[in-house]
């Protein structure tokens, strides 16, 4: 499956731990890193099961944001990417 991963963490000021470098390490063990907090990348069902259960661990409801967009196939979609291309193997 392919799969694509955003996340926006709220300030450590707003709540009572900081985890958003807990959820960084964990995005990129997974993923490519594609920018600042997006990821994308094939990986197994297994690993995104993994993934999926070890984010909702680290994930403080109230405050933070974590999208996650999984795909079958790529076959009807399209990539445009505008300056420099952080991930330019994808599509091989």
């Amino acid at each position: 499956m392919y799969v694509i991963l955003f996340y926006d963490i709220a300030d450590k000021a707003l709540k009572e731990r900081d985890n958003s470098r807990r959820i960084r390490k964990i995005a990129e063990q997974y993923l490519p890193r594609v920018q600042y907090s997006v990821y994308e990348g094939e990986m197994r069902a297994s690993d995104f099961k993994m993934l999926n259960e070890k984010l909702k661990k680290e994930c403080v409801n109230e405050h933070d944001s974590i999208v996650i967009y999984t795909f079958d196939s790529l076959r009807y979609s399209n990539r445009i990417v505008m300056g420099q291309d952080k991930n330019q193997n994808i599509f091989s």
